[in-house]
């Protein structure tokens, strides 16, 4: 059986992936909820322009990565983990670590993330 989250989660890796930023405001309504909450260790982001923003300094940061998830995605309820890697322009790893996602009606509602490295 397949897992339904990994659609969601696709969606959510092609948005942060995606370099042009009106593509990518025009994808956030269809995969995260109006009011989703973004929780990192340092800051806190919530709503679409707090998914955006959230975009925008990673991409700053490291222009030219890419996030992939490197392991199955687990889900008890309506909640999912899964682990990932951040890539840099050579592909080298730069940051891997985990997300716990709450998903309600196919769009992301809270991200959690915890850095591994």
């Amino acid at each position: 059986m397949s897992n339904p989250v990994a659609k969601i989660v696709d969606r959510h890796l092609k948005i942060w992936n995606t370099r042009d930023a009106a593509e990518r405001i025009t994808g956030i309504p269809s995969t995260y909820a109006e009011d989703v909450v973004i929780g990192e260790p340092a800051v806190w982001f919530s709503g679409f322009a707090g998914v955006e923003c959230a975009i925008k300094a990673v991409h700053a940061q490291m222009p030219g990565m890419h996030l992939a998830v490197t392991g199955p995605i687990q889900t008890t309820g309506d909640m999912s983990m899964y682990t990932w890697v951040l890539a840099g322009k050579n592909s080298n790893s730069v940051v891997k670590g985990r997300d716990v996602i709450t998903v309600k009606h196919e769009r992301i509602i809270s991200r959690y993330v915890f850095f591994d490295t």
